[in-house]
């Protein structure tokens, strides 16, 4: 007597049964029984009912497993279906992800880089072009572009490195970025991520007030009508640049009158209030900077000088770029004037911080910004720091390019400023002379110890001062004679005379340390050169022409805003600017 079957299977017998009697089954292929294991029986027999639903279950397993199969690998299998023969010519898939790309994709992509590169050529030809055309254009402008013997133009000697306007990076050179973000994590007081905002001049923090818009300051271009203007009223001949100024919105100009009014007041605390109501007025952050200064707090002072910076920058947009040599501030609108003091401010700070590179490159940034009155005295900060970051060959290719252009005006009246007319650019010349040929070991150095004569003979002013901080011993004929005596005020003298020992004290006082390691050369050089000596040196033709430059009120205004800004260090050179310069209100002077 067969088992007695429960309800499940009672229900499942009658579906079979119902199946049975509707639809013949199917042939069950041998193979796929033999894979899957045996069923359980219910009649030790193996046959009746109990095989037939043993044989059911199995196609069920096996429909289920290759429905599964199926969704899988929908794209791999490569298996023929049983119930229905395979397609004739299909590929799978698999090959056709694995195959290579047709001949046609790959002619395609070389046609169309052929086209990227007819494209390219073609712009580059029109560039050309238009460039061959401008300067034949403006001929004038071909003097002070482009020097004799392929030198470098001066366009692209003004032109500014950005990736090395950044003195962190400078730093971690120096020191390694572990303890540049040691001496950070210790320094900073918050730990707020810093805002994404893009800056060449500076690295905005965390701690900075939300910079929305550009906070009352917009830039345009001069017009050719003020632009025409302005060379006349400096006398100065066309050439090849652009003109800008920034303009202040109405909300500025009634924040810079409060600030006037509160500088007059001597109150430090208004300054704070000021900036409650716009935290991004240039005038009071540098003020502020001051302010910290004063205090020794370097670190504070930094920072809004860096503010300040940023707050000009944002105004500094479209086509007026650091990068082309050819963008100009006028210095004569006093809207421009901040952002001078915050670039000036830097420079000196970098130095003291001894990130020169990054000095090297915000002076060469403040010298473009006006190169024909440099009203800020970037050519006083270059003539040290160019030998010292060791880009000495920029000073010898821009002392070249001066010294062509002096040619081609001898006899006639040049107003621009020229540093191939400077003493301290011509010490600086013959000292990268020098550096040049040591660096590639050279024994002769002819060509540096003639610059060098030349140099003493043009300013021999700077001779005995700068001997006296190498420790160098020159002969008692040298040190008694009448035009090598050092001078320590200019009440007696000229104005352009005056400007001349104060240059001369100027380049000593911040180069004597890159001399140190030549002291013997000079001290050689020297004695060779002052062998004999008359009773009186005659004036040479770069001297007068240097007391001649000098002569504008403008370029002598020039070196006296430069040793005011810089007062701290160099307080004992006032004696040399004229007593109602020094009475001057101090921001008024130094603006």
């Amino acid at each position: 007597m067969p088992p007695r079957l429960n309800k499940r299977q009672q229900r499942e017998l009658e579906e079979l049964e119902a199946l049975a009697s509707t639809k013949p089954s199917a042939p069950i292929d041998a193979s796929s029984e033999e894979e899957d294991a045996p069923g359980p029986t219910y009649s030790r027999g193996g046959g009746g009912f109990a095989s037939t639903m043993t044989t059911t279950l199995k196609r069920k397993r096996q429909k289920t497993t290759k429905s599964k199969k199926s969704k899988k690998k929908k794209k791999k299998t490569t298996e023929p279906n049983l119930a229905s023969p395979p397609p004739a010519v299909k590929d799978t898939p698999k090959s056709t992800r694995t195959s290579t790309p047709s001949a046609p994709a790959k002619n395609e992509k070389r046609a169309l880089k052929k086209a990227k590169a007819k494209e390219r050529k073609a712009a580059n030809e029109e560039l050309d072009q238009a460039l061959a055309e401008l300067s034949i254009q403006y001929p004038a402008s071909q003097k002070i572009s482009h020097s004799a013997s392929g030198k470098q133009s001066l366009a692209a000697l003004l032109s500014v490195s950005l990736q090395n306007l950044d003195a962190e990076a400078e730093m971690r050179r120096f020191f390694g970025s572990k303890v540049v973000q040691a001496t950070k994590a210790e320094s900073s007081s918050s730990r707020k991520k810093a805002p994404a905002v893009r800056s060449n001049l500076t690295r905005p923090q965390a701690t900075w007030w939300a910079a929305k818009g550009r906070e009352g300051l917009s830039l345009r271009s001069l017009t050719p009508e003020e632009e025409a203007a302005k060379l006349t009223r400096q006398s100065w001949d066309p050439l090849q640049e652009k003109w800008w100024t920034i303009e202040y919105s109405k909300k500025y100009k009634s924040m810079t009158k409060a600030f006037m009014q509160t500088v007059l007041s001597g109150d430090p605390q208004g300054f704070w209030d000021l900036l409650g109501t716009l935290p991004w007025h240039a005038d009071t952050l540098l003020q502020i900077s001051e302010v910290y200064r004063h205090r020794e707090e370097h670190a504070q002072a930094v920072d809004f000088i860096d503010r300040a910076m940023f707050t000009y920058e944002r105004a500094l947009i479209g086509a007026f770029t650091f990068t082309s040599g050819l963008n100009r501030l006028d210095f004569d609108r006093v809207e421009n004037r901040p952002f001078f003091l915050a670039v000036h401010r830097q420079v000196s700070d970098l130095q003291r911080r001894g990130c020169v590179r990054t000095a090297f490159e915000f002076a060469r940034l403040m010298y473009s910004l006006d190169p024909w009155n440099d009203p800020h005295g970037a050519l006083f900060h270059l003539d040290f720091v160019a030998i010292k970051s060791g880009m000495h060959q920029w000073l010898l290719d821009v002392y070249d390019v001066f010294e062509e252009r002096r040619k081609d005006f001898s006899g006639k009246q040049d107003t621009r400023m020229n540093p191939a007319l400077l003493p301290g650019w011509s010490f600086a010349r013959a000292l990268a002379l020098k550096v040049a040929e040591d660096a590639t070991k050279e024994k002769d150095h002819a060509k540096s110890r003639a610059a060098l004569k030349e140099a003493a003979h043009d300013f021999p002013s700077i001779v005995p001062l700068l001997a006296d901080k190498l420790d160098a011993t020159l002969p008692a004929n040298l040190r008694a004679h009448r035009d090598f005596r050092i001078e320590t005020e200019a009440l007696s003298m000229s104005p352009p005379a005056g400007v001349l020992h104060l240059l001369s004290h100027l380049y000593v006082q911040r180069s004597a340390p890159v001399w140190k390691d030549h002291t013997a050369w000079f001290t050689a050089t020297i004695t060779e050169a002052f062998s004999t000596l008359p009773s009186s040196l005659p004036t040479t033709e770069r001297k007068k022409a240097f007391l001649t430059q000098y002569q504008n009120l403008n370029l002598r205004y020039s070196v006296y805003r430069h040793v005011m800004v810089l007062e701290t260090s160099y307080r004992r050179l006032f004696s040399f600017i004229p007593r109602q310069v020094l009475e001057a209100n101090h921001s008024r002077a130094t603006r």
